[in-house]
């Protein structure tokens, strides 16, 4: 099979957590989430309003290292920043241009993640 797969995109982009409460809650007020249709001790989806679909799972037997790299649009950086910081978050770095301001956060589970606001 030599030829390329064809790509559809992202099904979903997907953080592994410890604590499910702690991150459930955190990203919950962060963006004022509501779970969907799966929704249990250990995975949670969300549907976004662009039909993307962000998770939260945990494997208690698996050894987690935060990853992840997900981009959130938001309206304003600096008020996203502002309630990660409230909720527990940290600001790692900002950036901007003409084109963009973004915050590179990390989650109180370690995960990093930024908030991106186009101009």
């Amino acid at each position: 099979m030599n030829q390329p797969m064809a790509l559809r995109g992202f099904d979903f982009v997907m953080y592994l957590v410890d604590d499910m409460t702690r991150a459930r809650s955190f990203y919950e007020k962060l963006f004022a989430l509501t779970p969907g249709a799966i929704n249990s001790e250990y995975f949670v989806e969300y549907d976004l309003p662009d039909g993307a679909t962000f998770a939260l799972a945990r494997d208690p037997s698996a050894k987690r290292d935060p990853s992840g790299g997900a981009v959130f649009g938001v309206a304003d950086t600096e008020a996203a920043i502002a309630r990660v910081e409230q909720l527990g978050g940290k600001l790692l770095r900002r950036y901007g241009g003409d084109s963009c301001t973004s915050g590179w956060c990390s989650d109180p589970e370690g995960n990093p993640f930024g908030v991106h606001q186009r101009k």
